[in-house]
C-alpha cells in the first residue's frame, strides 16, 4: 500500500471554516489509522509549517515540519517532491498540479463569481489553476451535492470524478458552554439573534442591517460574530446602534450564544455547505436561512426560510420565532434531528475510504 501524505500548509494561515474542516478530517483519519492493525495500515505523515498557528494532536500520523511550507510556490514545486510515491491529500482547495496521485477537496466555486468579494487577482488566479488542479487529481472531493453540481456545470470537475463528503457539525457538542460570554456582552435577559457576519458580498449581511433597522424588530438585539463594525462600514453596511459585535469567540462561547439566542440567521446568496445553521441546530438553536446554495440541501425542513433580498421575510421569520413558542420548539426539535445526521466520524470514515482506495491503487513507478 502506498504511503499517505497530508498537505498541512493551512496550519500556518489561521483558523477559518475551510481550515477547521481540514483539521477535523485529518484528526478523524488519524483515529481510524490508530484503530487499524499496524501490519496492514499505510504509513501516514502530515507536512506542516515550522511556524504555525496551531498544531493538531495526532497519535498515528507523523508530523513533518518544513519552514517553507507557507507559500503556493512551496505547495506547487517542493511538496510534490516531498510526497513522491505517496497519495497526497489536499483538503483546502489547493494542490500541486505536478503530483498526480492526489485527492483534492474543493469546497465551492465562489472564486468564479465577481460578487464573491475575492480580490480580482486572486479570483483570476483560482480560475486558471483550479480546473488544472482538478484534472490532475485522482479524485475531487467536495462537501455537498450542490457544490458537486456547480463544479460540473462550471467545468471544474465532472460529476463522475467528484465525491461528496458532507461536513460534520457535532464539534460544538464536544465543547462545554461558556456562559460568561452572555453577561460579558450585556445580553442577559435580552432576546437576541446571532449572525456569523462578513463584509463579503455573497454573505449578504446587508439584508439583516435593513431588517434590524425596522421598528418591528426593535426589541431583538442582532449579535454579529466574527467581523467588526468597521469592516462592515467599509463596504457600506450600517448595523443599528443596538448591535452587539462579539468579535472572534471560542467554540464554548459560540455554543453558549447559540443556546441562549432566539435564532441564528444566515442570509448568504450561496454556500458550498453552510456550517452555522447546523452548528446552531445541533445545540438547540433554530435557524432562519436563505434558500440558496447548499443550505436547503443540508437543512431541509428543519429551518425557516427567508428570501435573500426580501427584508420583510427576515423580519417576519424572526418575529414568528419570537412570538410563536410552539413553532420555535418544533424547529428546535427538527433542527436537532437534522443536525444529528452530520457527524465528523462519518465524514472521516468516508474520507478514509477514499484515501485507502487511492493508496491501494496500482500506480506505475515513475509517476509522482
Amino acid at each position: 500500500m502506498r504511503p499517505i501524505v497530508f498537505n498541512g500548509k493551512f496550519y500556518g494561515a489561521g483558523l477559518n471554516g475551510v481550515h477547521r474542516v481540514a483539521d477535523r478530517m485529518i484528526r478523524e483519519v488519524d483515529a481510524l489509522l490508530a484503530a487499524t492493525d499496524p501490519a496492514s495500515r499505510p504509513a501516514a505523515s502530515l507536512i506542516l509549517p515550522t511556524r504555525r498557528d496551531w498544531t493538531p494532536e495526532l497519535t498515528t500520523i507523523r508530523l513533518e515540519e518544513d519552514p517553507k511550507a507557507t507559500s503556493q510556490v512551496w505547495e506547487q514545486f517542493t511538496l510534490p517532491r516531498r510526497a513522491k510515491g505517496a497519495v497526497l491529500v489536499n483538503l483546502c482547495n489547493l494542490a500541486p498540479v505536478l503530483h498526480r496521485s492526489k485527492l483534492l477537496m474543493l469546497h465551492d466555486v465562489q472564486f468564479l463569481f465577481s460578487d464573491s468579494s475575492y480580490p480580482a487577482r486572486q479570483r483570476w488566479g483560482y480560475r486558471l489553476i483550479t480546473p488544472w488542479m482538478a484534472r490532475t487529481s485522482r479524485e475531487v472531493l467536495t462537501v455537498s451535492e450542490f457544490s458537486r453540481q456547480m463544479l460540473d456545470l462550471c467545468r471544474v470537475s465532472p460529476r463522475e470524478r467528484t465525491v461528496v463528503i458532507h461536513n460534520g457539525v457535532d464539534h460544538l457538542r464536544e465543547e462545554a458552554a461558556q456562559a460568561g460570554v452572555i453577561e460579558r456582552l450585556g445580553l442577559s435577559n435580552r432576546p437576541f439573534a446571532v449572525h456569523i457576519g462578513s463584509p463579503k458580498a455573497y454573505k449578504n449581511t446587508g439584508v439583516l442591517a435593513k431588517a434590524f433597522s425596522d421598528d418591528r424588530l426593535g426589541d431583538v438585539v442582532p449579535v454579529i460574530v466574527g467581523t467588526t463594525e468597521a469592516a462592515l462600514a467599509k463596504v457600506g453596511i450600517a448595523m443599528p446602534p443596538r448591535t452587539v459585535f462579539a468579535g472572534r469567540v471560542s467554540d464554548g462561547e459560540l455554543r453558549s450564544l447559540y443556546e441562549h439566542a432566539l435564532c441564528v440567521l444566515m442570509p448568504s446568496r450561496t454556500e458550498g455547505f453552510g456550517l452555522p445553521p447546523l452548528e446552531a441546530m445541533s445545540v438547540g438553536c433554530p435557524a432562519v436561512i436563505a434558500p440558496a446554495g447548499a443550505m436547503p440541501e443540508v437543512c431541509r425542513d428543519a429551518v425557516l426560510y427567508a428570501d435573500v433580498d426580501a427584508v420583510s421575510d427576515w423580519i417576519a421569520a424572526v418575529r414568528r420565532l419570537r412570538d410563536e413558542p410552539g413553532l420555535r420548539e418544533e424547529r428546535i426539535r427538527r433542527g436537532r434531528e437534522r443536525a444529528g445526521a452530520f457527524l465528523w466520524s462519518a465524514a472521516g470514515a468516508r474520507l478514509f475510504e477514499r484515501i485507502l482506495l487511492a493508496a491501494r491503487d496500482d500506480v506505475p513507478s515513475g509517476r509522482p
